[in-house]
């Protein structure tokens, strides 16, 4: 019995010695995603398998999954992954290729790996491991160093093979991601500045050469351009936000989910079926639920020592909020639909797994700088 009472402790330890109130915060996420998962996705999972919690279920067993890896995570030592960018990084380049090759196709994107009794997307993956690769190079870099631009060019390679899925929502988040950090690790603004302009020159050269591309931006300044088509999702958003008002139908009352009127609720625009059933005020209070784990995240990896530690932790907290933003942005109107999850809320195993995950290295790190104090 005591054997297995010190299995557990032990089992918990880094993340009893991570920052409480980050870890509470956390979880508070991570629960109430269940929770909105689950009132969101009954209507679509009784009308495609019969059965109204199917569709939570699968998304329950990639919390369970998620939730193991944040344990495992969090007692691996964060300076392993040191070790492991460039496996991770070859790994993911040739998943991302057989994926285009052999990957599901949904939605005009060929984004899964469908082994039948699961499938999984390897972008979510893929920012990961381009996490991984910039915290690496920026440790000690210089602008027009050799190393510095052979390790840019390798994670181009990987951004450009999911850009090709194409998944310009993830594609668009790793580039800014890497923006982030270079930003805030020293990168020359003027390079940077030069960088981004090109960037977005080539963002807007691909829009414009793509017709489906340039149809999603015209439905979105103008969705009632076309409102049966593909004006759609944006309109019926709208209709959601409206018709929560300020307190909201009540968890599990969305009437854009219950009648169909808002197509995969449980998805992308799952923020627009929260606003519905708890109002103003409820998604205010996970509007500050996302913003103190932000600012609790970058205050606890601010204060570590070892730069390596500084920039991986960052990187997380920056890959997880640019993501929550973009998503609400589109769930709004305010950015074109990107396909974009919202993390910890939208059903999507490998995302919320991912997730978990990165939050599991995160724990390890701040634990790791209260050893290190204590010591």
């Amino acid at each position: 019995m005591k054997k297995e009472e010190n299995f557990s402790k032990n089992l918990f330890t880094n993340i009893k010695n991570s920052d409480r109130f980050f870890v509470e915060l956390t979880i508070a996420l991570a629960a109430l995603g269940l929770i909105f998962a689950f009132t969101s996705s009954t209507w679509l999972s009784q009308k495609y398998t019969g059965h109204f919690w199917f569709l939570w279920f699968k998304q329950f067993i990639a919390f369970i999954i998620g939730f193991i890896l944040l344990v495992w995570f969090s007692r691996i030592k964060y300076k392993f992954w040191y070790k492991l960018t460039w496996f991770l990084y070859i790994s993911m380049v040739l998943l991302m290729t057989v994926t285009l090759v052999i990957g599901k196709t949904s939605g005009g994107s060929t984004r899964w790996i469908d082994l039948g009794f699961i499938q999984f997307q390897p972008a979510e993956v893929a920012k990961l491991s381009i996490l991984l690769l910039a915290a690496r190079y920026l440790i000690n870099f210089k602008p027009f160093e050799k190393r510095t631009l052979i390790y840019i060019l390798f994670s181009m390679i990987l951004i450009g093979l999911v850009f090709k899925q194409p998944d310009l929502g993830s594609a668009a988040i790793l580039v800014l991601l890497l923006l982030q950090l270079f930003f805030v690790f020293g990168f020359p603004a003027h390079i940077l500045l030069l960088s981004t302009t090109a960037i977005g020159l080539f963002g807007l050269f691909e829009i414009f050469k793509t017709s489906y591309q340039l149809a999603r931006i015209e439905f979105w300044l103008n969705p009632y351009k076309d409102p049966q088509g593909k004006g759609y999702n944006l309109i019926q958003a709208k209709y959601a936000f409206g018709l929560g008002g300020l307190w909201g139908a009540g968890i599990g009352n969305s009437v854009q989910k219950k009648y169909g009127h808002l197509p995969v609720p449980h998805a992308d625009f799952i923020f627009a079926i929260i606003a519905e059933e708890i109002g103003f005020i409820g998604v205010t209070a996970i509007l500050i639920l996302f913003a103190a784990w932000t600012l609790r995240g970058l205050y606890l990896i601010n204060k570590i020592e070892n730069k390596y530690g500084r920039i991986l932790g960052s990187g997380i907290v920056f890959l997880i909020i640019t993501q929550t933003i973009i998503n609400l942005a589109v769930s709004v109107g305010l950015f074109p639909v990107t396909g974009v999850t919202l993390p910890f809320f939208s059903c999507g195993g490998t995302s919320l797994i991912v997730t978990l995950a990165m939050c599991g290295i995160l724990f390890n790190i701040v634990s790791s700088e209260k050893k290190d104090v204590k010591a």
